[in-house]
């Protein structure tokens, strides 16, 4: 009996292992004895260049971490994985992680990459809208469904009085400057929101265009690093390490953004084979990753314009955030001293 017994606690051990460790905040390590983390990126290269800058310039390894970067499926699905705690750690575009503080999904902000909106709202020059209640009816074109500004456009859809998901259509077009050129010329969209990336691809095929977005949109915070509650309560050095690392890549391509740009090229060669336009993306990200008061440091968290964010998408028929959110459950500021110190 006693070896059937132990036969049965094996095979349920090898059950426990063959399922994974879903959700798990114990961090492997490589040979040299390096903690291996998994970084889920919302968007591929430029946008979040100081992922790249800090794993090719070796930031990481000094923190004594090996970071793999895993980019390029959206905010939403980002948001999901590290709710699910199926991930660690994400860099998103901010609004993407709303609906899921919504549900008491427990995803802390623990650092604050860019502190100003990076997305717009916008309709080409020409156009006779020329405000967001002519849009019922009409056609809305995104990045992707899952992308981060998504939940921003049915924010102001919703304070506007349109509902999101009847008087409008919000369609993936994708985020080449040349596909959402030819959707507007074809008549298959009439509006176009995108992050600060988008719109440079845009612009720089000389694309004109004017902006919907409100006023009170402007000021918001934009992208961020997140970790699942769990990893923070059980092993927040590891997040430590990897916002502090994401901070002095920051500040080396703040202060040297020639050899950013060398890093980006090389690690993203398909977004720089048109080197103006790549350089001109790369300046505007970096210029929006400079901190408002650099004497807060790096990453610092804004709690009011959180609130504010919070306000605005809690409008409207068809609001995003439809239940009591507690910031003080969400932002977490607790690191960001000992980031800061290099």
């Amino acid at each position: 009996m006693k070896r059937i017994a132990s036969i049965l606690i094996l095979l349920s051990l090898l059950v426990l292992t063959a399922c994974g460790n879903s959700g798990s905040t114990e961090v492997s390590k490589t040979s040299d004895g390096k903690e291996k983390v998994k970084l889920l990126l919302a968007a591929e290269g430029t946008a979040m260049y100081y992922a790249y800058v800090a794993r090719d310039k070796g930031f990481f390894e000094e923190e004594g971490i090996e970071v793999e970067l895993l980019p390029g499926k959206g905010g939403s699905y980002v948001v999901q994985q590290v709710g699910a705690e199926t991930i660690d750690l994400g860099i998103i575009a901010v609004n993407s992680v709303l609906p899921a503080w919504d549900k008491g999904i427990d995803i802390k902000m623990v650092y604050q990459v860019n502190v100003t909106n990076l997305f717009d709202f916008m309709v080409p020059e020409n156009s006779k809208v020329t405000d967001i209640k002519q849009l019922k009816g009409k056609v809305i074109g995104v990045t992707d469904l899952g992308s981060g500004e998504v939940p921003m456009v049915r924010s102001i859809l919703s304070s506007a009085g349109l509902n999101p998901d009847q008087d409008v259509t919000i369609r993936a077009i994708g985020a080449e400057g040349t596909s959402i050129i030819t959707a507007f010329e074809k008549g298959e969209i009439d509006a176009f929101s995108g992050g600060a990336h988008d719109l440079i691809s845009l612009y720089g095929r000389g694309f004109k265009s004017k902006s919907l977005l409100p006023e009170e949109y402007l000021s918001l915070p934009s992208t961020g690093i997140i970790a699942n509650g769990k990893i923070m309560k059980e092993n927040p050095e590891v997040v430590e390490k990897v916002s502090r690392a994401v901070a002095k890549a920051t500040d080396f391509a703040i202060n040297d953004p020639d050899a950013a740009y060398a890093v980006m090229k090389k690690a993203v060669p398909e977004q720089y084979t048109d080197e103006e336009i790549g350089r001109l993306f790369l300046d505007t990200f970096i210029e929006l990753t400079k901190p408002i008061e650099p004497e807060k440091g790096y990453g610092y968290i804004y709690e009011d314009a959180w609130a504010k964010l919070i306000e605005q998408f809690s409008e409207g028929d068809e609001p995003v955030i439809k239940n009591e959110v507690n910031l003080d459950d969400y932002l977490d500021s607790s690191l960001l001293e000992k980031v800061n110190e290099f």
